[in-house]
């Protein structure tokens, strides 16, 4: 499974232990309510969510429905997005389930 390995390691809850990746554990795409919750789990079980909604989350829908997976898997796509808009901070490691 792709993952995005932490530059730096979170401690999720507060106190340790810290987790220093997270993979795509959940996808939950609302098209009429305009909102995407992703749920990440960390190497330890924790677990976190990150959620879209408005147009934020019709763009992402979109891209992700039109999106070619057989050059770059669903997993990649959605760490990806998640990096690019600040949510994560690392670098994508793994292989495709």
């Amino acid at each position: 499974m792709e993952q995005v390995d932490l530059t730096t390691p979170e401690i999720w809850p507060a106190p340790p232990p810290a987790t220093s990746l997270w993979k795509v554990d959940g996808l939950f795409l609302n098209w009429s309510g305009q909102r995407i919750i992703v749920t990440l789990m960390g190497q330890n079980g924790e677990k976190k969510h990150v959620e879209y909604e408005g147009q934020m989350a019709i763009t992402f829908m979109v891209a992700l429905n039109k999106a070619n997976l057989s050059t770059k898997s669903l997993q990649r796509r959605i760490l990806e997005r998640l990096m690019a808009d600040g949510h994560l901070l690392g670098t994508i490691s793994g292989t495709v389930d």
